[in-house]
């Protein structure tokens, strides 16, 4: 009788930690499931996939930027590709031309729209002009930079017609752009090679001071370039100590090796200028040396400076098409996060099984031992 009794309770325990096993097996493919779904939910926002919830390639309504083509006079266009990156040349953004840059182009109106969502960043209505905007098209023609904030957002861009100097190549041109709605921003102002200015808007903390120093940073060294210092001050009619102030600020800010051999060599040029902001005065030689060692305290020079030199780099590469190559590492990295985090939930669904089957062969351990205890104790009565 106790031998059915005990074969009974080990029958028992068996069948609760199969039913134990099953049920973390299943619990397992629900979690997996789940985690599955949350890392196909993170593809699709960071717009690596055409198709949303809705069916459209618009995931949110208005979240989008949009381009006349039509009004802009480009002919024989297919395709159309957006490419936004931060001003200051911060964070992951798509490369160039690819899937994740490509709008949704209506060929009757000419409108190309872009659905901001694939950036795979968050850009709000309240966003300050920290971005950079160029629209390009399967037939090789491309807006030249536009700066563009959160008000932005809905808005048209398209080219006037008016050809620009390529800022880095003076022997090619570029498309002017404007925003319809948004005045403030537009073709980014900025100094050619050939020391001519172009453009109208500034990223968030740029000026005409800024913009003269990151010039000057750039061809301190080239008398051909740096002859046309007192013009630009004159265009610009900013005071030649603040310039100074704002290299050192750059300087500073990029932590520059060649530091030493830069500041002096700017010195030396704005010392020969006369100051538009003080009456064509000469510039006060002691008050230049001052901005040299200390730049513009209490400005936003010093903060800006940097995202100067960055904007500069990233806008000049995207007007020549070269923008791609500097957006890879950003794309790259964006996928191994997304790849990295269904890996840790793969990997936290695998050790709450392991867990679970653990406590479950204890328990079959303590069950078979209480029956062998009981199965002994008999014996002895």
């Amino acid at each position: 009788m106790f031998k059915k009794i005990a074969g009974l309770f080990l029958a028992a325990a068996v069948m609760c930690s199969s039913a134990a096993i099953t049920a973390s097996a299943a619990e397992a493919e629900d979690d997996a499931a789940v985690a599955a779904a949350d890392q196909s939910g993170e593809v699709s926002a960071d717009g690596s996939s055409d198709v949303s919830a809705n069916g459209s390639s618009e995931v949110e309504a208005g979240n989008v930027v949009k381009f006349d083509v039509k009004k802009s006079g480009w002919n024989n266009v297919k395709t159309v590709f957006c490419h936004i990156w931060k001003a200051d040349g911060s964070g992951d953004w798509p490369d160039w031309q690819t899937k994740k840059e490509r709008c949704k182009y209506d060929a009757s109106t000419g409108i190309a729209t872009y659905d901001l969502s694939k950036t795979g960043n968050t850009i709000s209505k309240s966003d300050g002009r920290v971005y950079c905007v160029i629209f390009s098209a399967n037939t090789g023609m491309q807006s030249y930079n536009a700066i563009m904030n959160g008000n932005c957002i809905g808005d048209t861009l398209y080219c006037t017609g008016n050809q620009l100097e390529n800022p880095e190549d003076s022997e090619k041109k570029a498309n002017e752009a404007k925003w319809e709605n948004n005045p403030d921003c537009g073709p980014e102002k900025k100094i050619t090679s050939t020391g001519k200015i172009i453009g109208s808007a500034f990223p968030e903390g740029e000026s005409d001071v800024t913009l003269l120093a990151t010039y000057l940073v750039a061809y301190y060294d080239d008398d051909a370039k740096t002859s046309h210092t007192q013009d630009l001050i004159n265009e610009l009619k900013v005071s030649p100590t603040k310039v100074m102030g704002a290299v050192t600020d750059r300087l500073n800010a990029i932590n520059s090796p060649d530091k030493n051999k830069i500041a002096p060599a700017v010195e030396k040029i704005l010392s020969g200028c006369t100051d538009p902001t003080a009456g064509g005065k000469k510039v006060d030689k002691a008050q230049l040396d001052n901005a040299k060692k200390t730049g513009n305290k209490g400005s936003s020079s010093s903060s800006s400076s940097n995202g100067s030199g960055s904007a500069s780099g990233s806008g000049s590469g995207s007007a020549s098409g070269s923008s791609s190559n500097g957006s890879n590492g950003g794309s790259s990295s964006s996928g191994s996060g997304s790849s990295g985090s269904g890996s840790s939930s793969t990997g936290a669904v695998k050790s709450g099984v392991e867990t679970t089957i653990v406590f479950v062969m204890a328990g079959l351990m303590v069950s078979a031992a209480g029956v062998m205890f009981l199965a002994r104790k008999k014996r002895e009565e």
